[in-house]
C-alpha cells in the first residue's frame, strides 16, 4: 500500500486555510486507499497521536516561541523522518516554512520524494515573510539548492517563487479541493428554513467566511455596500464569519456606512456548510490571495461571487458568469457589483447555478487527490 507523509506545524484540530485543506486532503487520499501520517507540534492538551478519519496524527514535542519552536519542530520531523524511512513513499509538506527544509534535506537523503505547497497570496504568503529575516533567507536559499517539487494554487505565485530565487525548482499548479458532498446548494424552502433557524433576517445574504485581516478589506467593502445602499435602498445584510484583528475596525466602518443594524458578526464554527446555504453572494475583496478553500466551498454551495481579480480568483470565477469580479484598486467597479446584486432579480442565483457547476468541472477534491496521487509518483489507487 502506498503511503505519504505529511508535515504541518499546525493541523487538527486547530483548522486555518492550509490546515483545513491538509485535512481534507489526507482524508481523500485515505479513501483512495493510501496510508497517510500526518507530523505536526504537539500543543497543549493534545494526544501525541490519533487517528481522525483514518489520518494518522503524531504529534511532535514543540516548545519556546517563534524561531526556537520552529527550530525544535524542524529538528524532531526531521530525524523521525530519517527513523521511519519505510513508513512512507514520499513527503508532502504545507506551507515553505522551515519543516519544507527538514523535509527536502530528509528526502534527498532517502531517496524520497518531496512535495512543498505554498500557502497565501503574493506578498503576503511564507516567501514574502522569509525574505524579512536572515534565517528566513538562508532557509530560501537551501531549498533552491535541495529543490524539492513546488506546488502552487495559482500562477501569481509561479512567477514569486521565480523572484525569489527558487525560479529554477520544479514547479507545478495544483488547485485547492473542495468536497462537493459536505459543501452543496440549499434545496426547495432549506434556505428559508435555515434563516429562521439561525435568526437571520430576510433579503440578499452577502456572507464573508475567513480571519478579519487587513488584506481582506472589509471595512472598505462595507464603506461601499453603504454607499450602493444610500442611492438603491434594497432588502440587504451581511454576515461575516470568522474572527480577527480587524474586527474593531470592520465594526466602526459598519457603523460609520449606517450598517451596524444590517452586518451580523459571528464566530468560526464547524458547521459552516449551513451558513453558506442560508446565504446569497460570497464576497472576497481581498488585496491579495491564494486559492481561498472558503470561496470554493461556498461556489459548490450554490453562492454567486463578488470578488477583486487577484490570486487564484480569476481561475474559479468566470466573470459575468459564475460571479463579479473587479480589480482591487477598482472601487468604484465593487460598488457597481454590489447594485447589481442589489438591483437585478434572480441574478445571485443564476450565478449561484453556475459557481456549482464550474466547482464539480474543476474543483472537486477527488480530483485534486489523483493529481497528488501523480505528483507522489503513486499510481492511481
Amino acid at each position: 500500500m502506498a503511503s505519504v507523509v505529511m508535515i504541518s506545524a499546525n493541523f487538527h484540530p486547530y483548522l486555518g486555510g492550509a490546515e483545513k485543506q491538509a485535512l481534507e486532503l489526507s482524508r481523500a487520499l485515505c479513501e483512495r486507499g493510501v496510508e497517510v501520517t500526518v507530523l505536526t507540534r504537539c500543543l497543549p492538551g493534545l494526544a501525541r497521536e490519533e487517528t481522525v478519519d483514518g489520518v494518522v496524527i503524531r504529534r511532535l514535542p514543540a516548545w519556546g516561541r517563534g524561531l526556537v519552536d520552529s527550530t525544535v519542530f524542524m529538528i524532531g520531523a526531521f530525524f523521525w523522518l530519517l527513523k521511519h524511512p519505510r513508513r512512507f513513499d514520499a513527503i508532502h509538506v504545507h506551507l515553505a516554512g522551515s519543516p519544507a527544509l527538514a523535509a527536502s534535506l530528509a528526502g534527498r537523503l532517502l531517496g524520497k520524494r518531496v512535495v512543498v505547497k505554498l500557502g497565501g497570496g503574493k506578498g503576503i504568503g511564507e516567501l514574502a515573510v522569509s525574505e524579512t529575516t536572515r534565517a528566513g533567507r538562508l532557509k530560501l536559499k537551501a531549498l533552491c539548492r535541495l529543490r524539492p517539487r513546488f506546488v502552487t494554487v495559482n500562477r501569481e505565485l509561479v512567477g514569486e517563487l521565480a523572484e525569489h530565487g527558487l525560479g529554477a525548482a520544479e514547479v507545478v499548479i495544483v488547485p485547492n479541493g473542495v468536497d462537493s458532498r459536505a459543501y452543496h446548494p440549499a434545496i426547495a424552502d432549506e434556505k428559508a428554513a435555515l434563516r429562521k433557524e439561525l435568526g437571520w433576517p430576510g433579503g440578499l445574504c452577502f456572507l464573508y467566511v475567513g480571519r478579519l485581516a487587513v488584506e481582506k478589506r472589509l471595512d472598505m467593502f462595507l464603506e461601499q455596500l453603504g454607499l450602493a445602499l444610500s442611492k438603491r435602498p434594497a432588502d440587504a445584510f451581511v454576515a461575516l464569519i470568522g474572527k480577527g484583528e480587524m474586527e474593531p475596525r470592520i465594526r466602526e466602518a459598519a457603523e460609520a456606512a449606517g450598517l451596524s443594524k444590517r452586518v451580523l458578526f459571528l464566530p468560526p464554527t464547524p458547521s459552516i456548510s449551513r451558513l453558506y446555504r442560508a446565504a446569497d453572494v460570497f464576497v472576497l475583496p481581498s488585496i491579495s490571495e491564494g486559492l481561498s478553500n472558503a470561496l470554493l466551498e461556498a461556489m459548490a454551495s450554490g453562492l454567486a461571487v463578488l470578488a477583486s481579480r487577484v490570486g487564484g480568483i480569476p481561475d474559479a470565477v468566470a466573470d459575468g458568469g459564475s460571479g463579479l469580479l473587479f480589480d482591487a484598486q477598482d472601487i468604484p467597479a465593487l460598488r457597481e457589483g454590489l447594485t447589481r446584486f442589489l438591483t437585478e432579480p434572480g441574478l445571485a442565483k443564476r450565478m449561484g447555478r453556475k459557481a456549482r457547476e464550474d466547482v464539480l468541472a474543476r474543483y472537486d477534491l477527488s480530483a485534486v487527490a489523483q493529481r497528488y496521487l501523480e505528483l507522489y509518483g503513486f499510481q492511481s489507487s
